[in-house]
C-alpha cells in the first residue's frame, strides 16, 4: 500500500513566479531593497517598461537593479548603436509582439532554466515502468492466447493510469515548452530578416527544431481539446493509450537538459534584443544620452532630468566631492538626489540617463531615504534608520559607492541629532566614494563645510505664497519656510 500511495501522492507543483534575477549573476553590484523602494524602481518599470516579451520584461527588471562593469556598459551601447543604425528597430519590435509576446501561462525561468522543474517518480522511472508493462502483457498475450484482449486492454489500462497521474505534472511545463518554441521561432526569422553584428553571439536554436515533433504529443492534441478535429482526436488517444505523452516528454527533457546553456542563451539573447529596441525607443521619446564611463571618481552631468517627475527641472553640475545638501521644504533637495540616484544606476546598466550629458565611474549605489518604523519588528524609526547606517558604512569599507542619505537621525532629537549625524557623515567622508546627504539642519551643514561641499535649493516667499525655482546652488540656504506652509494650510 505504501509503494502504490507514492504513485497517487498529492501534486506538489511550485507555481510561484522566478525572477531572471534571482537566477543570474552576471552584475557586478545588484540595488538592494532599501534602495529600490527610496528611488522607485517599480514605478520606473511601470512607466518604462514597453518590452514586447516577457524575457525582455525580465532582463529590463534585471538590468535596473544591477550595476554593470565598464565592459559591459559600453558592450550594451555599442549594440543600441548597431541597432539603431541599421534603421530595423520596427522589424525586431514587430517579430517579437507577433511571434513572442508575454507568456501567458507557465514561467519559463522557473521551467526550464534548470532543466524542467518537476520531480514525480513515475515521470523518473518512466521506461522501466512502461517496458515492464509492455513486455509483461505481451508475454501472457503468447502464453494465453485466448485472454489478449484481455492483455491489451491492461496495458491500456494501465498507460491510462500512468497519464492521470502524470499529466498534471507534464502540462505545469508544457506552457513554457511552447514559449521557448515561439522564442526559435522569432529567433529564426529575425536573422532572416535583420543582420546585426552585435557583441552577444546568436545562440544555436537550430538544434531544437526536432522537438517540436515530441511536443505536439504532451499538449492537448494540435488543435485543442475543443477542436474536435479528427487528427487531434486521434493524437490525444494514442498519447494517452500508448503512454507517448510520457514517452515524448522523456526524449524533450533529455535534449533540455543536455542543452541548458543554449535554453538559457535564446532567451536572454530575445530579451536583449527586446531591452534594446525598448531603452533606444525611451532614448529617443525623452531626449536621453548615453553615459560616458571613466575611472574618475567625480559625476558630471548636464541638465540632469528625474524620469518619474514631469517636467522636471534640469540640474547641471560636477560632483568631485561629498554634498551636504540644504533647502526649502519641497524646494527639490529630495528630489535631485533621487535624481542623480537613479541616473546613475542608469549609466551603468542600460547605458543611458535622462540628461543632455552624464559621465560617471562605476559605484555601487546605496539610499537612506525613506526609513519607517515596522511595528511587526518592534522596530522604531531610529534604530531602523541606525541599522542602516551600520550596513552602509560595513558597505562603505568594502568598495565605491554613490550614498545618498535624507534627514540623517530623524528620529531623535535635535541636539543629539545634530551631534550624531555630524559624526556619522565625518566618518562616512573617509571612504572612497560619493555621498550626498540632506539635511533641514544648518548646523550639521556648517559643521560639516570641511569635508563636504555646501549646496542649497530655496525660493522665493511673495505675499504669503512660495516661488520655488529647483535650482541647485552653492552654499548653505539662508531661509525657512517650515512654518510659512503650515501657515499655508492653515488657511486652507
Amino acid at each position: 500500500m505504501k509503494f502504490i500511495s507514492l504513485f497517487f501522492k498529492p501534486s506538489k507543483l511550485n507555481y510561484s513566479k522566478v525572477r531572471l534575477h534571482d537566477t543570474v549573476n552576471d552584475q557586478l553590484y545588484s540595488v538592494d531593497e532599501i534602495t529600490a523602494s527610496d528611488l522607485q524602481l517599480e514605478d520606473f518599470i511601470n512607466r518604462y517598461d514597453q518590452c514586447n516579451t516577457t524575457c525582455g520584461s525580465d532582463l529590463f527588471f534585471h538590468w535596473l537593479y544591477s550595476v554593470k562593469n565598464q565592459k559591459d556598459v559600453e558592450s550594451v551601447q555599442k549594440d543600441m548603436q548597431t541597432v539603431a543604425e541599421s534603421g530595423k528597430t520596427g522589424i525586431v519590435s514587430g517579430i517579437l509582439k507577433k511571434n513572442v509576446g508575454k507568456q501567458k501561462e507557465g514561467c519559463l525561468v522557473r521551467d526550464l532554466w534548470n532543466g524542467f522543474s518537476i520531480q514525480h517518480m513515475v515521470i523518473d522511472n518512466f521506461y522501466a515502468i512502461y517496458f515492464s508493462n509492455l513486455i509483461l502483457n505481451t508475454g501472457f498475450s503468447f502464453l494465453l492466447p485466448k485472454y489478449i484482449l484481455f492483455f491489451i486492454l491492461s496495458f491500456i489500462v494501465i498507460n491510462f493510469v500512468l497519464f492521470v497521474i502524470t499529466n498534471n505534472y507534464i502540462s505545469h511545463v508544457t506552457a513554457s515548452l511552447g514559449y521557448f518554441f515561439s522564442l526559435c521561432n522569432a529567433l529564426r526569422k529575425i536573422e532572416k530578416k535583420v543582420s546585426l553584428n552585435l557583441t552577444v553571439p546568436v545562440p544555436d536554436y537550430k538544434k531544437f527544431t526536432s522537438l517540436r515533433f515530441y511536443s505536439l504529443f504532451f499538449k492537448q492534441g494540435i488543435g485543442g481539446p475543443s477542436s474536435g478535429d479528427f487528427l487531434s482526436l486521434l493524437i490525444d488517444y494514442f498519447r494517452i493509450f500508448f503512454a507517448f505523452e510520457l514517452y515524448s516528454f522523456k526524449k524533450v527533457e533529455k535534449s533540455v537538459l543536455k542543452n541548458q546553456n543554449d535554453i538559457r542563451n535564446i532567451y536572454l539573447y530575445i530579451g536583449y534584443l527586446d531591452c534594446l529596441v525598448n531603452n533606444l525607443h525611451i532614448m529617443e521619446e525623452y531626449g536621453c544620452c548615453y553615459s560616458e564611463i571613466r575611472n574618475e571618481m567625480k559625476i558630471d552631468f548636464k541638465n540632469l532630468r528625474h524620469p518619474l517627475v514631469k517636467n522636471s527641472q534640469g540640474q547641471s553640475k560636477c560632483i568631485n566631492k561629498n554634498l551636504i545638501v540644504t533647502g526649502l521644504n519641497m524646494s527639490g533637495k529630495t528630489t535631485f538626489m533621487k535624481s542623480v540616484g537613479i541616473n546613475q544606476i542608469l549609466a551603468t546598466s542600460f547605458g543611458f540617463c535622462f540628461a543632455d550629458s552624464f559621465s560617471t565611474s562605476i559605484k555601487d549605489v546605496l539610499s537612506s531615504i525613506c526609513i519607517n518604523d515596522s511595528l511587526l519588528n518592534g522596530k522604531s524609526r531610529y534604530y531602523a534608520e541606525a541599522e542602516r547606517l551600520i550596513k552602509t558604512k560595513k558597505i562603505l569599507q568594502d568598495h565605491t559607492c554613490l550614498c545618498l542619505v535624507d534627514e540623517i537621525l530623524s528620529g531623535t532629537n535635535s541636539e543629539e541629532r545634530i551631534e550624531g549625524a555630524t559624526r556619522i557623515l565625518e566618518d562616512f567622508a573617509v571612504y572612497d566614494s560619493i555621498l550626498i546627504a540632506a539635511t533641514h539642519d544648518l548646523l550639521i551643514a556648517q559643521n560639516l563645510s570641511g569635508s563636504y561641499e555646501p549646496v542649497y535649493f530655496d525660493g522665493e516667499i511673495e505675499n504669503d505664497r512660495i516661488i520655488f525655482d529647483y535650482e541647485i546652488k552653492d552654499g548653505i540656504v539662508s531661509k525657512k519656510n517650515g512654518l510659512l506652509i503650515l501657515k499655508l494650510l492653515d488657511s486652507n
